[in-house]
């Protein structure tokens, strides 16, 4: 499996409503296979330097590819620069999974 995770750092301005807007439009992007949005409330010292986490899964690094560079690809990045700018991290990454939640303790 291959992730766009984006970062939102936090800051005093709320992300507002072009943030709603895009979340909803990540979905469709093509080849999607799952969307995962975490919002931060802390980290192990107190306070964390995001407040919000968004992770995008795809097949494969192709997936991501075509997802990103197909229309709504472009809208969706032209709007994260717009509402996050400099105060969004993205990053690609291959990710392996595990699931344990049928161990037996």
């Amino acid at each position: 499996m291959t992730r766009l995770i984006i970062l939102l750092r936090t800051r005093e301005a709320p992300y507002g409503e072009q943030y709603n807007k895009f979340l909803m439009l990540v979905e469709d992007l093509p080849g999607l296979r799952r969307k995962a949005v975490s919002q931060v409330y802390a980290g192990p010292g107190g306070p964390a330097p995001f407040e919000a986490v968004i992770e995008l899964t795809f097949d494969d690094r192709e997936a991501l590819r075509e997802a990103l560079s197909s229309e709504v690809g472009v809208e969706a990045g032209n709007l994260l620069l717009r509402f996050g700018g400099p105060d969004s991290v993205t990053l690609f990454a291959d990710t392996a999974e595990e699931d344990f939640s049928g161990m037996i303790d």
